[in-house]
């Protein structure tokens, strides 16, 4: 109920303002004592999120129920990651890329094997059935891209071997977790497996192959339009229909968005935009994704000791399987140990691909009823986890480059 009969469009901006506002300092405030400013952006959005201030007075958060706020701010968020992505790949050097990409595929390998194996066995021994234990593997394959690329961002070494070779682990991870809970779901599972590959191949020969070839071109076009940022806006127009394109075929829109910064970067016209796509990102979109990001955070799930239990096997799994897997695989890859242990870290949280992955497995009724409540849950823990472990983590990880660069 509006007790206040205030209208919603204007809750719904005060509360993008506010939000701004306390995000920035409470990211100041990180920094200062040497976290990642991410931290500070997830946990303002867990602080006005509605589970938090339902805690203080339930009729406050009446509005969040509501469309036309949460949607308006749910979009924002995306568009936050999908400009994350794309500065990740505008910054990333094919070079390296090519260079590392026999790192990252044995590590992404490695790294959804383990998981999936150690979550399957986990499931097995706890009574659950084989189909809801697959699903348990599943929902452990996939990394959180955002998280990862942001803090490394913020740490400096995104452009470095590891930070090249985990954002491409990262992607082909998105991938592969889709194909496991496909797996997972069941019988039409065969026909989904090849839809999905079909697609995958679809989308890397268009955006990856044909874009490299004409982009160049559409750069240079672009230049004789005389307005103002015509060609940062033309750019975006870009990034946002790579990553309409992606979500249509594999339901990645993030891919989308990291293949088109590739592409574009390669472009000597990449450096006029460079500095403008940070300023519109890093001034509102990308605070406002972790923002949104914490805010689904449901504070409730941390009192359903079942959820608890399963949370407390998954996020133990979930890390050591990660950290083992990847950091093995980088290490057959080339990579030295220090080098394997960051790309183990850097795929540990979990956030966009497990919360679709669950919602998926609910929906094809690989888990119901009572049981299906407690995964959402124990899944909302084990994201919530991983997502703010892996940022202090990655700086332990990093600290000898971090001192190197003046950080």
């Amino acid at each position: 109920m509006n007790i206040l009969n205030i209208d919603l469009y204007s809750i719904l901006i005060a509360y993008i303002g506010i939000a701004l506002i306390l995000a920035k300092i409470m990211g100041s405030l990180f920094e200062k004592y040497r976290l990642p400013a991410v931290l500070g952006e997830i946990l303002t959005g867990v602080f006005l999120g509605s589970s938090f201030i339902s805690i203080f007075s339930p009729s406050l958060s009446w509005f969040y129920k509501d469309p036309e706020f949460h949607y308006p701010l749910e979009h924002i968020g995306h568009i936050g990651i999908l400009l994350l992505l794309f500065i990740s790949g505008l910054e990333t050097d094919v070079r390296t890329l090519k260079k590392t990409g026999k790192v990252a595929t044995i590590s992404t390998v490695m790294g959804v094997i383990t998981p999936f194996i150690l979550g399957y066995i986990a499931g097995i021994l706890m009574g659950y059935s084989n189909q809801t234990s697959m699903v348990l593997g599943a929902l452990l394959t996939a990394t959180s891209i955002g998280v990862t690329a942001r803090t490394m961002m913020d740490l400096g070494v995104l452009s470095s071997d590891v930070g090249t070779a985990s954002l491409s682990a990262s992607v082909m991870d998105d991938f592969l977790g889709i194909i496991a809970i496909i797996l997972a779901i069941g019988a039409s599972s065969i026909i989904s497996l090849a839809i999905v590959g079909v697609n995958m191949l679809l989308l890397i020969v268009l955006e990856l192959m044909v874009g490299m070839l004409v982009i160049k071109y559409i750069m240079r076009a672009m230049e004789k339009i005389k307005t103002t940022k015509a060609i940062l806006g033309m750019s975006f127009g870009l990034m946002l229909l790579f990553a309409a394109f992606s979500q249509m075929t594999v339901q990645a829109a993030i891919e989308g968005a990291f293949f088109a910064g590739i592409i574009i970067g390669t472009t000597a016209e990449s450096k006029i935009i460079n500095d403008d796509v940070k300023a519109i990102a890093y001034g509102f979109f990308i605070p406002m994704f972790f923002v949104y990001i914490g805010s689904l955070i449901n504070l409730q799930v941390f009192t359903n000791m079942k959820a608890i239990i399963l949370a407390v096997v998954i996020v133990i799994i979930a890390i050591v399987g990660k950290v083992i897997g990847r950091a093995v695989g980088a290490k057959m890859g080339g990579f030295n140990w220090k080098q394997s242990l960051q790309m183990g870290i850097g795929s540990i949280p979990r956030m966009e691909v497990a919360l679709v992955s669950i919602m998926i497995a609910i929906k094809g009724g690989a888990v119901k009823g009572e049981l299906a409540d407690i995964f959402l849950a124990a899944t909302m823990i084990f994201v919530t986890v991983t997502t703010l472990i892996t940022p202090p983590l990655l700086k332990w990880s990093f600290k000898d480059e971090i001192q190197q660069n003046g950080g």
